[in-house]
């Protein structure tokens, strides 16, 4: 049975005699949290408690469900993919995923993908700003958490203060408000992959494709392979110089806005088509894999190089 005081009990021993949460006791606390039960202090405890102790997907699961009771869905898009995006987004490196869903556009793909401005701890630049900068049509349907959730929301001025990734930056990945079938999952370490799976089984997806890409995002390396493990495969390595594609050498900069939007600007406009646009082909490959449009991310590449309107 949850109660808050039996929460802390189990959360502020020694870390070595730290307990788990049940499902309901972890569905309980935060569902007070959202309720606005609990004071800042006593939740800056429970995400501090949390992250020394680690979640477990049970854990995850009763947070996902009491965040989702009080969710506000906009209309669904069953059939695309969702791009479940880190929220806090980059600070260090170009995104070329617009350019990819163009592509992927062509070829009648569908995406959504839901995010939250200035989300810690990068506080990055999102998808949703480079797209709305660029103003090209996309397939991409957009999803403010600040209106799926905003008792969710009304917690990123704590969330800022603390400064840490807490259970909330794993869990908000996955609250998949236009209701798809299918998601692609970012991560940025290896030891993720089987946390994500297990979470992501108990959710009930009906396919998934979890990636260790750039920048903790799903674009693929340019310099190096990238694990990517689809649901019922095992993980695998995809590297860039076994689909015969020049890569760029360097996809770092100082302005990820403004240089994103002229590179994809560029991209679409049909001014690059070098390796930035190699690039672009490789990630549509990999959202064409995980969309469950081919069996690899090989298969992939080719079905975009294929388009006779690039």
């Amino acid at each position: 049975m949850y109660s808050v005081d039996g929460v802390f009990k189990k959360l502020t021993r020694l870390k070595e005699n730290l307990q788990d949460l049940t499902e309901e006791e972890a569905y309980g606390i935060f569902a007070d949290i959202l309720e606005g039960k609990l004071s800042d202090v006593k939740i800056s405890a429970f995400l501090t408690a949390m992250r020394i102790k680690g979640e477990t997907g049970e854990e995850l699961l009763g947070v996902f469900r009491s965040i989702r009771e009080k969710m506000e869905f906009p209309p669904q898009k069953p059939e695309a993919l969702d791009l479940a995006l880190n929220y806090d987004g980059k600070n260090r490196t170009l995104y070329i995923l617009p350019s990819a869903l163009w592509l992927c556009s062509k070829l009648g793909l569908d995406f959504t993908n839901h995010f939250a401005l200035r989300t810690p701890t990068k506080e990055g630049v999102t998808l949703y700003e480079v797209v709305s900068a660029l103003g090209v049509e996309l397939n991409v349907h957009f999803c403010d958490q600040r209106d799926y959730a905003p008792a969710l929301h009304d917690l990123m001025p704590l969330r800022r203060e603390l400064g840490f990734r807490s259970l909330i930056n794993t869990v908000e990945k996955f609250l998949n408000p236009f209701g798809t079938k299918r998601v692609v999952v970012s991560i940025f370490h290896k030891p993720y992959f089987e946390k994500n799976a297990e979470l992501l089984e108990l959710l009930g997806f009906e396919d998934y494709t979890i990636i260790k890409g750039l920048e903790g995002g799903i674009e693929p390396l340019p310099d190096r392979p990238t694990y990517i493990k689809r649901k019922g495969e095992e993980l695998e390595s995809v590297s860039p110089g076994e689909l015969g594609l020049a890569m760029p050498r360097s996809v770092h900069t100082d302005n990820v806005l403004e240089d994103s939007v002229e590179l994809n600007r560029r991209i679409i406009e049909g001014e690059e088509r070098g390796e930035f646009f190699n690039w672009a082909v490789y990630t549509a490959g990999v959202l064409l894999y995980s969309h469950g449009r081919c069996t690899s991310v090989k298969e992939g590449v080719e079905l975009v190089l294929k388009d006779t309107s690039l």
